[in-house]
């Protein structure tokens, strides 16, 4: 990994090349990520009008899709969180 990174800061032209092709990635990741989200929200808008022609409780669904919301954004973070301190840089002068 030092010899690439060392390889790339010593080559600028292919650096700012890296660099360039890195944020393209990210946002086409990011671009499919909002499609995505896009999709949820209308399916849940959907759910919604549902619920409401069907006389359904919509206030006491969405509570319970919040919270379930809120668990797996919960889990995804502690999950996360747990990776990147496996992938800390161990302290000096520490075991």
């Amino acid at each position: 990994m030092e010899k690439a990174v060392a390889y790339l800061v010593s080559h600028p032209v292919i650096f700012v090349l890296a660099v360039i092709v890195s944020i393209m990635i990210l946002f086409s990741f990011l671009r499919r990520v909002m499609r995505l989200f896009f999709v949820i929200a209308a399916i849940l808008v959907l759910y919604a009008a549902y619920l409401q022609l069907t006389g359904g409780h919509t206030m006491e669904a969405f509570q319970h899709i919040g919270l379930w919301f809120n668990n797996v954004f919960h889990v995804i973070i502690t999950i996360f969180g747990h990776l990147f301190d496996f992938l800390k840089f161990p302290k000096k002068g520490g075991v």
